[in-house]
């Protein structure tokens, strides 16, 4: 190809105008708040991720799954984000953001590697960065694991091709072990070693010999283990087989799907965040076959005829997607966009490189203005369209906008609503999501929880009952458990939180509610274990410690009750109660209790007014 300038300033510039076009396209994203679609449960309610970084911490990392992913790299860097900034979603956003800034560059290196023009490496990179349906990988803190993937994959990318120019073995290592981080990160990495099959058809290298398949062999057996834990961690949150079994349906949806992205990457409007199964397989869907086939059969007149770029494009796009096809059903969707975050470099490449072709030597410059303004207009698509990821009446009003009657938009965007207290809109859509979907569990669920903000106790029971019939999960169990605690029926309470603790049996609040029923029921004993098991596993709540040390207190033993009241002081000073039965506590054992009293007072306890009265001057 004819076009070339200076390579080291090309390089240089290229890198600039990639990093600083990213931070124009996610600009907005930087004062975006947590979704409560996964982020929430990675920051929030994972242990592992806010009690800090340590070796137990790590071994956590390694030997658990969190949402039916096995992903130890991603939740460390949560875990990073939380000791640097807290809850503060600045930080992981700009987190998310420069994992994407490395990917971009890497994409644009590995390009680079693969043929002479830096133009096309650039234009390519700045493809992947700036185009809309990356918005959700990047957008979405939760996301994190597609961007760090894409770190990982195209390092191993890059080392292969360095590997194939130089024969070092020591290359081809760190092809296994950059593969194996990309493993770590999100199992969709699995299909790398095909990936690297479609580098050496760019490479001219002959696929008829044995050495090119054995050097994906350790690859390939550094997934194994990868891909059964994965396997297992989404069968046990019931993340597989939503949908009928293998079937014609399932070959006519992975067409439909495979076709779909590559309309998503070439049109890019009416995206979606997700997007549902459609209710039944129509003639129209089966027609996608059409096109999905003839995708292959090019790809193979492709290799046959030596036209080694579109032929490794179509195949690289193709097993990139290949995990995510719903060959094996998971999840209650069909496609999204996410999955198009590492595979549309095939598209991509292939495009950019047959268009610079096209208008080599003296022309370079209606190929780059090409570019350039399909470039721009995905530039400014992606910055418009992380106006939904700014709160989440905006993300799932968008979902419902293109899908109407999705049972998981419309009981999203009801939680969504009830978070920010309005019940009445939250009811609204929570009603639709069990009206389009009766079978679905999380939209009972969802109607039970609002039932219960509502008062409307014997409802909730009704929606929760039904929820766990369809399926019987913990988090079902505990929040049925807290309606009957709150309607003084413990022995049903302690029930399911013992149903809760069998699937999660560090989970310290069950053992606090259950501690608390035992309390009432009379068995002081089997109660101050429960508050134990409780503090084992949180010591960071107020609340257990001083429920605790008032049964400390009770069975006499005041000055351990001191202590856990200290305890619970300290970590929350503005907790009115830990200073009020501190301070009585104080009082019981001839101490000044005022003080305490005083705060508590001002931190809204009543009942301290009440008390300094008779006892402070």
């Amino acid at each position: 190809m004819g076009f070339q300038t200076n390579p080291s300033k090309d390089t240089w510039l290229h890198v600039v105008l990639l990093v600083s076009t990213i931070f124009i396209a996610y600009s907005k994203v930087l004062n975006a708040g947590f979704m409560n679609w996964d982020d929430l449960d990675y920051v929030f309610n994972t242990r592992d991720i806010d009690s800090g970084i340590s070796g137990e911490q790590i071994k956590h990392w390694f030997s658990r799954n969190y949402l039916g992913n096995y992903q130890p790299l991603p939740i460390f860097t949560y875990a990073l984000d939380h000791v640097i900034g807290g809850t503060n979603p600045l930080v992981y956003h700009l987190d998310n953001l420069l994992w994407h800034i490395a990917a971009t560059l890497l994409v644009y290196c590995f390009i680079n590697m693969l043929q002479d023009n830096k133009w096309v490496a650039f234009f390519v990179a700045l493809l992947f960065a700036i185009h809309p349906v990356q918005t959700e990988s990047v957008s979405w803190i939760a996301a994190r694991n597609k961007s760090m993937n894409a770190v990982f994959y195209f390092s191993a990318m890059c080392f292969y091709i360095s590997y194939v120019k130089t024969r070092s073995k020591t290359k081809l290592v760190l092809v296994t072990l950059c593969g194996l981080l990309a493993y770590l990160c999100k199992a969709t990495a699995l299909a790398l070693p095909l990936a690297l099959i479609a580098a050496d058809i760019w490479l001219l290298r002959p696929l008829n010999t044995r050495k090119i398949w054995l050097e994906k062999l350790p690859l390939v057996l550094a997934g194994i283990p990868v891909a059964m834990v994965t396997l297992a961690a989404q069968k046990d949150i019931n993340f597989l087989q939503h949908h009928a079994g293998f079937g014609w349906s399932t070959i006519v949806y992975a067409g439909y799907a495979l076709v779909q992205y590559l309309i998503h990457l070439i049109l890019p409007f009416q995206l979606s965040v997700l997007y549902p199964y459609p209710k039944a397989v129509t003639f129209a869907h089966t027609l996608y076959l059409i096109p999905a086939v003839g995708m292959v059969t090019l790809m193979l007149i492709a290799y046959r005829k030596g036209w080694r770029i579109l032929a490794g494009g179509i195949l690289f796009f193709i097993v990139n997607l290949l995990p995510v096809l719903q060959l094996v059903q998971f999840g209650e969707t069909l496609m999204a966009d996410r999955y198009l975050y590492i595979a549309c470099v095939g598209l991509w490449f292939t495009l950019v490189y047959h268009l610079f072709r096209m208008f080599e030597m003296n022309c370079w410059p209606i190929a780059a203005g090409i570019s350039s303004t399909a470039c721009g207009f995905f530039l400014v698509m992606t910055f418009f369209r992380n106006t939904i990821w700014l709160n989440q009446i905006n993300f799932w009003s968008s979902v419902i906008d293109k899908f109407p009657e999705s049972a998981v938009a419309q009981y999203s965007l009801g939680a969504a609503y009830m978070k920010e207290g309005n019940l009445k809109s939250a009811e609204l859509h929570i009603k639709k999501a069990v009206q389009y979907d009766p079978r679905n569990y999380k939209a009972w669920f969802n109607k039970g929880s609002l039932n219960m903000r509502q008062g409307k106790a014997m409802e909730a029971l009704d929606a929760l009952n039904k929820s766990i019939q369809l399926y019987p999960y913990s988090k079902a169990y505990f929040t049925r458990a807290m309606l009957y605690h709150s309607m003084h029926r413990l022995s049903l309470a302690m029930d399911d939180v013992n149903r809760v603790l069998e699937q999660q049996p560090n989970n310290a609040r069950a053992y606090y509610i259950k501690a608390d029923c035992e309390e009432r029921l009379g068995k002081p004993g089997k109660a101050m274990d429960d508050y134990n098991k409780a503090i084992l596993f949180d010591n960071r709540e107020p609340l257990f410690l001083i429920r605790r040390g008032l049964l400390l207190a009770a069975n006499g033993n005041k000055q351990a009750a001191f202590s856990d009241l200290d305890k619970a002081v300290a970590l929350n000073s503005a907790n009115g109660e830990s200073f009020y039965y501190r301070g009585l506590i104080r009082y019981s054992l001839g101490q000044n209790p005022c003080e305490d009293l005083y705060q508590a007072l001002r931190n809204g306890n009543s009942k301290a007014g009440e008390m300094m009265r008779k006892i402070c001057k």
